[in-house]
């Protein structure tokens, strides 16, 4: 009995320890917390379709400022106003330091500055050397050159980016993305992404190599042959292999497998890789292969021209997509990821994500290999 007693006190006085964080758990239990928004982590273009539905119900519920006319109405929204006009079109060099809303068509010149979001309901042009804070597009919107944008920017339909745009977060569209040499966000994600050039000609791929390296390639008691030592390679169950060391292959290979390269990875042109493939440190994959399984480099990753990929590709260096690249996959989005800059040249179409720790930027083909795919003939 004396036992119990004692036990009894002993768990009253441990939970006087928890009574303040239990009694404040209850108040809120069950209840969804205003400040975790979860859709954030699901929907891409969380930005463009947090700040319409918050200004939908501003519009709707704060009362009119004094100074309202028929042609432009003033909301007070405690030491910001909101301004919500019809069409418009802005000279060069006009400087909005209120959030702008505009129910038609929108357009303004170059050197602008836009202090606050701007809001379009219809189709919006920016003009060159503008900067904006953040921008909704119900419409199309072309954004001019040079122009900068502090935080996002969400369209609904096409969105062209020209020459040395710089976006400093999201870049969305619900139809598609155009980037131009220079245009640069820290991620882009739409239907279809791609850049200037993409319904150019390519050169003609010789299929059918005469020699193919097939891995897994099981019997270790083979000589090293096309820059695979089969010695090297080891099962680590569950149909996954790793490979001890750098795999170059001067053969076009068929990778059937999940596969594990403890070092640098680089195959030639024409290979298919239908298994997963993870390098400890850089891939190279060549020209015109098939990528069905996801990528994953622990250093840079490159695909060269005419490359198709189907899933993921992840580097934890830079990035490289080379001209030609296509990244499709039937009813599903694909993502491409880097943890430096990555690099998309000309003719690059993505359907779905191009995202980087630090910007993706749209440049120029290299001269060079524009020669290289002409041919002599074209060349002389």
């Amino acid at each position: 009995m004396t036992f119990l007693l004692f036990a009894l006190l002993f768990c009253a006085i441990y939970y006087l320890h928890f009574s303040l964080a239990h009694r404040a758990w209850r108040q809120i239990r069950g209840r969804q917390s205003a400040e975790l928004d979860m859709g954030y982590v699901r929907l891409e273009d969380y930005f463009g379709q947090s700040f319409r539905s918050k200004m939908a119900n501003w519009v709707r519920t704060l009362p009119r400022a004094t100074n309202s006319t028929t042609g432009l109405r003033v909301f007070d929204k405690g030491g910001e106003r909101i301004f919500v006009a019809g069409a418009a079109q802005y000279p060069a060099g006009r400087r909005e330091r209120e959030i702008l809303v505009i129910e038609g068509d929108f357009s303004c010149g170059r050197d602008c500055e836009f202090e606050r979001e701007l809001m379009v309901k219809g189709n919006c042009t920016i003009g060159e050397d503008t900067h904006l804070q953040a921008l909704a597009v119900d419409g199309t919107l072309h954004i001019g050159y040079s122009v900068r944008v502090r935080r996002w920017v969400d369209a609904v339909k096409h969105l062209t980016m020209n020459e040395d745009v710089k976006v400093m977060s999201r870049v969305t569209s619900r139809t598609s993305i155009e980037l131009h040499p220079g245009a640069q966000a820290q991620s882009l994600f739409a239907p279809e992404v791609f850049t200037e050039g993409r319904h150019e000609n390519e050169l003609q791929i010789e299929m059918a190599p005469p020699v193919v390296v097939q891995l897994p390639h099981l019997d270790n008691r083979t000589a090293p042959a096309n820059g695979y030592d089969p010695a090297k390679l080891f099962s680590m169950g569950g149909n996954t292999y790793l490979y001890n060391g750098d795999l170059h292959l001067s053969a076009p290979l068929h990778l059937r497998a999940a596969f594990v390269v403890r070092g640098n990875f680089s195959c030639p042109k024409e290979s298919l890789l239908e298994g997963d493939l993870k390098a400890h440190g850089s891939i190279t994959i060549g020209a015109a292969s098939v990528i069905k399984g996801n990528l994953v480099a622990g250093g840079d990753m490159t695909l060269k021209p005419n490359t198709y990929f189907q899933g993921l590709l992840h580097a934890g260096g830079a990035l490289r997509l080379t001209r030609g690249v296509r990244g499709l996959r039937e009813g599903l989005p694909v993502a491409a990821y880097a943890g430096g800059v990555m690099t998309v040249e000309s003719n690059v179409v993505v359907n779905g994500k191009l995202a980087s720790a630090q910007r993706v930027v749209a440049v120029s083909t290299p001269v060079a290999w524009l020669e290289a795919a002409r041919g002599p003939a074209a060349q002389a």
